[in-house]
């Protein structure tokens, strides 16, 4: 798990165990952005949701699809459940890329960052968005 930005932490895929750990670092809210059946033996959404309300976290299933089209309004939901979240959130897929591809999305489409800000944030969770660069470019705001 690496801090992303304030609220919010990133991780590749999470196993059993690792719920309660982000219970213990204070995570309230779950984000598993990894599609069902992606690799065998991963943990299910519906594993995940029951392991989450047992411990008291919210848990929220907004996959992307690896290589395929971003599906319409995900970027959006993403963001929404950053911003209202009242604690730590904790966004996963399998290498915490889409997860972080999903957040920058969201921030710099919102002019809350700027794609230069969003680079360096996820740089120094070490996750590298070089390939995502010139898309977030093309999406900020113009100031």
């Amino acid at each position: 798990m690496q801090q992303l930005f304030q609220n919010l932490l990133v991780a590749g895929q999470l196993q059993a165990d690792d719920f309660k750990l982000a219970k213990e670092k204070g995570v309230t809210v779950i984000i598993n952005n990894r599609p069902d059946d992606e690799q065998v033996g991963q943990l299910s959404s519906t594993e995940a949701k029951v392991l989450c309300d047992e411990l008291g976290i919210e848990y929220h299933y907004l996959p992307m699809e690896n290589g395929k089209p971003l599906p319409d309004g995900l970027v959006e939901q993403v963001s929404s459940v950053i911003d209202n979240a009242t604690g730590t959130v904790l966004a996963h897929c399998r290498s915490g890329m889409r997860s972080t591809i999903l957040w920058a999305l969201g921030k710099v489409s919102q002019g809350k960052l700027t794609s230069d800000e969003a680079f360096a944030c996820a740089n120094n969770a070490g996750i590298n968005l070089s390939n995502v660069k010139p898309m977030l470019d093309s999406i900020q705001p113009e100031t």
